[in-house]
């Protein structure tokens, strides 16, 4: 995938004529603004939702099976850290070559938009029309760069898929059938995996009817900020709070996710009536062949630059819930995340009222240490002593650790065989 991407940004900085060409015609249409401090929720990109935002968007994808089961796979809890690392720093690196390549497909078409002269039907074709334009003279490599740049996303959802079967086997299938073989249980996965495989694609139909619309959440944000969202918001309620509790946390969920899906949906449905406002930078034809000559002889529309006024004067007297569905699809994940967050608090305070009693007690290696601290500074160590269990063995998220502990109780059990072979031989 790498290869790929290298390979279409070396071709395309001498289509174009040079990394300063790129860069001056994205520079003129207000393409290189990193620092639009708006603070309506409702503009699609600002400072805001690419840090805030963003760092909300990507981390609940590191709290999901697909990733839980990658640190699992290495043996020390030191080594899954740098594994992370290494992920980082290749996501940055594919990001920067992604957001290059769009700099430098807006200075090829900048004067000719191939959706608004119909030369295509969808922006997500515009790379391999560019490919096919460019390469399309070498005999199988515009084939080999597409595979390159769609091979990256396969070993995603084979991991997904996978993750996904070990879930329902794991959690419900032998929860609820622990009489199963081990047989039995491999056909069910494969089936599972089947099912789940089948299922993914055919939303891909659903997903390419859905993004039609114009200035529309995608669908997978949409999914991703329902579902995502609240799971990383419960992760963070059992690391920050010992007071919470596990049905205040289900209910804060439950909650969470139907008001995620009521943004989003509202998104969706609002853009399809058009109701949204469209924030697209102004795009143009004027380069392209008949551009500006109505060619209704031909069965066409008129080809016409397009420019966009002030959106925000445009939607100045919006209702409420339109302006709710107008939020910028970077904050789904955080809606999710952070009412799952605050309804968990407020849900698991209840639920400690009613029933008058603390619960169980969570064992302290499971919660954050700084805001452990913080709670005893706050609380005191005779209030926080009701949440916090301080005397079990400490709970490991190192992946060795269980492999350590069999050795160790080996070794043990060699110890005592050794001693007790020792006396044999005294007495």
């Amino acid at each position: 995938m790498l290869i790929s991407l290298g390979a279409i940004i070396a071709v395309g900085v001498q289509e174009v004529g040079g990394v300063s060409n790129i860069w001056e015609q994205a520079a003129k249409t207000q393409r290189t603004e990193f620092f639009i401090m708006d603070v309506d929720l409702r503009t699609r990109h600002t400072f805001w939702t690419a840090t805030i935002g963003g760092i909300l968007l990507w981390l609940p994808l590191f709290t999901t099976q697909a990733q839980i089961q990658r640190y699992n796979s290495v043996p020390t809890l030191r080594q899954s850290r740098l594994t992370l690392l290494f992920n980082m720093c290749g996501l940055m690196l594919i990001i920067v070559l992604c957001s290059w390549i769009g700099l430098m497909l807006f200075a090829k078409y900048s004067t000719c938009d191939p959706v608004g002269a119909d030369i295509i039907k969808s922006p997500d074709q515009i790379l391999p029309l560019f490919v096919m334009e460019v390469l399309g003279k070498y005999p199988g490599l515009p084939g080999l760069l597409i595979a390159g740049l769609t091979s990256g996303s396969l070993s995603t959802i084979s991991s997904a898929l996978n993750s996904l079967t070990a879930i329902i086997t794991g959690d419900f299938v032998k929860h609820y059938r622990p009489d199963y073989s081990e047989e039995k249980l491999a056909v069910i996965s494969k089936s599972i995996s089947t099912v789940s495989g089948i299922t993914a694609f055919a939303l891909v139909f659903v997903i390419a009817e859905v993004n039609k619309t114009i200035q529309i959440s995608p669908f997978s944000t949409l999914l991703h900020g329902s579902l995502l969202g609240p799971i990383l918001g419960a992760y963070a309620l059992g690391m920050f709070f010992p007071f919470t509790n596990e049905l205040g946390t289900i209910l804060a969920l439950t909650v969470s996710v139907l008001l995620s899906a009521f943004v989003g949906l509202g998104n969706i449905f609002s853009g399809r009536a058009g109701l949204l406002p469209d924030q697209k930078l102004t795009l143009s034809t004027d380069g392209c062949l008949l551009a500006n000559y109505t060619i209704d002889d031909f069965g066409k529309n008129s080809i016409m630059s397009r420019c966009v006024g002030d959106w925000k004067e445009d939607h100045a007297n919006d209702s409420f819930f339109l302006k709710i569905w107008s939020i910028s699809y970077l904050w789904q994940p955080a809606i999710g995340t952070i009412s799952t967050f605050l309804l968990g608090i407020i849900f698991s305070g209840i639920i400690v009222i009613i029933r008058k009693n603390s619960g169980p007690k969570v064992n302290e290696s499971l919660l954050s240490t700084p805001f452990l601290k913080l709670w005893k500074v706050v609380l005191g160590q005779k209030y926080l002593d009701k949440w916090v269990d301080y005397d079990s063995p400490p709970f490991t998220g190192d992946p060795s650790a269980k492999l350590r502990r069999n050795n160790n109780e080996l070794a043990n059990l060699n110890s005592n065989h050794k001693e007790n072979q020792f006396s044999v031989t005294v007495l």
